[in-house]
């Protein structure tokens, strides 16, 4: 997915300052995941996502100063169906919430890549999220692992809120279960790459 190419580049960026525009191609390795994790006043719930994220992306990068752009034109899509919890009421309500009919996926759109200022081993990632229609720019930070010559392991939780999406959170039994309207995006991407021009 998009968001992955922005690790890959991230972490390019933090071992190679000088690099300069090119193209690379990463690959999600077995072992990555993407949870979505909430609460309710009465209990805690998760999302996995299960649909394929190991897909190959290509990434355009311009370099600029202190940190990376991506070219535009590119951004992937998450089906909200994907999205599954081990209760099926907490999947369904998910998706009405998310109105999937509607909107049947998650785009998210890179931006820029930076290494922030005395924190070794991190990036921080600006993206447009796309969520039921609605769109907003989120700033996500990851700590990077490198595993080998060719691969790396990134990990990070990023909190967002339902309403800044005009997303209702659902209530249940009158109003007595509530659910709250903080999400977290939890991710364990393990990721190859290469050059490829």
């Amino acid at each position: 997915m998009l968001l992955l190419k922005f690790i890959w580049l991230g972490f390019f960026y933090w071992l190679m300052p000088t690099l300069p525009a090119q193209t690379y191609q990463t690959t999600l390795a077995d072992g990555s995941s993407f949870i979505l994790k909430g609460s309710s006043n009465i209990n805690k719930f998760e999302l996995v996502y299960t649909g394929d994220l190991g897909k190959t992306n290509k990434v355009q990068v311009e370099r600029e100063d202190s940190k990376l752009n991506m070219k535009s034109g590119s951004g992937v899509n998450l089906k909200v169906d994907d999205f599954k919890s081990s209760n099926n009421y907490i999947t369904k309500d998910f998706r009405k919430m998310l109105r999937a009919d509607t909107y049947p996926d998650l785009v998210i759109e890179p931006v820029s890549v930076w290494k922030p200022k005395g924190q070794t081993g991190m990036v921080c990632v600006l993206v447009n999220l796309t969520v039921a229609g609605c769109t907003r720019q989120e700033t996500i930070s990851l700590n990077l692992t490198k595993q080998d010559a060719t691969a790396f392991q990134c990990k990070g939780s990023h909190k967002i809120s339902l309403k800044r999406y005009a997303l209702a959170a659902p209530k249940k039994a009158l109003g007595v279960v509530q659910v709250s309207d903080e999400v977290a995006i939890d991710m364990l991407l393990k990721l190859q790459y290469r050059k490829i021009k």
